[in-house]
């Protein structure tokens, strides 16, 4: 639904926002100097907001964690290619295990925090959602369309409950079942290979074993709380610079819908879809479409192609940093052998 709702979400921000482009570029000019420091505000807000990502995965990580900054460039390059590639979170999460598996860290271990850790930061970001909807609900009736959305976010949060549920309860059932389900894909395609199907619903059955500890599940929770709420508070404070006045409420909901969205994968980055999203929102609650397309586009300067810029700073960097640490330790692929199942499954044979 998501997916097909997508393509008319772009069109009609392209409708309302194009004739405006003009216009906002005027409010840019005629902004006074405080913008310029509640901007820089938000930009610091957002790289609260990289820092807490980075803490949350290197707490999921326990021991084998590799330093922080070292944490932050690996999420950083990870984030830049998810950022430019259609579909690219697949992608970035076997860059993130990769790179991960440079430092010692053994790869189930890397994949469960790849894996688990976007099935937490995507939990908490329904959660933010739906109580964006809770709090404009109080002061008026939502839209039909944001009360199909809600119920879209529900039905995903039970299924992944209950698929992370039976994963953990059954992982082999649901290991043979994964294998199978993506065979014809990989046929097609060439990839992703039978044992990286492997580690991921391995990698996901750890990390759901990991959070079964109070303090684990907890210190994970803050950090990704963090993350997103730091996030929020950089995209209220850019239409704050940007001269909208709004209520708070309306600036959770709009945040939310337009992330819960950029989960569509169907340009990189959801570049155009957030914006879209975000702006046609804002457009409802009676911001001027000048104002929410200047403030809107300020918040993605932070957020979407600030980190990217800074991928690509590190990324040379960091190749050296593994390079010179000779790629993973003896000790760790030790580990990860005793960790990985040797099992194939190909099907039941005859």
């Amino acid at each position: 639904m998501l997916a097909i709702a997508a393509p008319f979400l772009v069109a009609a921000a392209v409708v309302i926002a194009a004739p405006h482009a003009e216009e906002a570029f005027l409010v840019l000019r005629e902004l006074p100097p405080s913008a310029s420091i509640v901007a820089g505000v938000a930009v610091l807000a957002e790289a609260v907001s990289l820092t807490a990502a980075s803490r949350a995965t290197r707490a999921f990580l326990g021991p084998d964690a590799p330093s922080f900054r070292h944490v932050l460039a690996v999420d950083l390059v990870a984030q830049g290619v998810r950022s430019v590639l259609p579909g690219g979170a697949a992608t970035s999460a076997g860059l993130r295990i990769s790179l991960l598996r440079r430092f010692d860290v053994p790869v189930p271990i890397a994949a469960s925090a790849a894996t688990t850790g976007v099935v937490v930061s995507n939990t908490v970001l329904g959660a933010l959602f739906i109580s964006g909807v809770a709090l404009t609900a109080w002061h008026g009736r939502p839209s039909p369309g944001v009360t199909l959305l809600v119920g879209a976010v529900l039905v995903l949060a039970v299924a992944v409950g209950l698929g992370c549920a039976l994963v953990a309860r059954r992982t082999d059932r649901v290991r043979k079942g994964a294998v199978r389900l993506t065979a014809p894909l990989r046929r097609a395609v060439g990839h992703p290979s039978e044992a990286t199907i492997v580690g991921y619903v391995d990698g996901l059955a750890l990390g759901m074993s990991q959070l079964r500890s109070a303090r684990t599940l907890a210190t994970l929770l803050t950090w990704v709380g963090c993350n997103w709420a730091a996030d929020l508070v950089a995209f209220g404070l850019m239409l704050v610079a940007a001269g909208a006045r709004l209520p708070w409420p309306v600036v959770v909901l709009a945040y939310g819908i337009a992330n819960v969205l950029a989960t569509v994968p169907i340009t990189p980055g959801a570049l155009g879809l957030v914006e879209g999203a975000a702006v046609t929102t804002l457009h409802v609650a009676g911001v001027p479409t000048s104002v929410a397309l200047l403030g809107v586009l300020g918040w993605r300067a932070v957020e979407y192609w600030l980190p990217m810029l800074a991928a690509l700073v590190v990324a040379p960097f960091l190749l050296a940093s593994t390079r010179r640490r000779g790629g993973a330790s003896s000790w760790s692929r030790l580990r990860s052998r005793q960790l990985t199942p040797r099992r194939s499954y190909r099907g039941p044979t005859r």
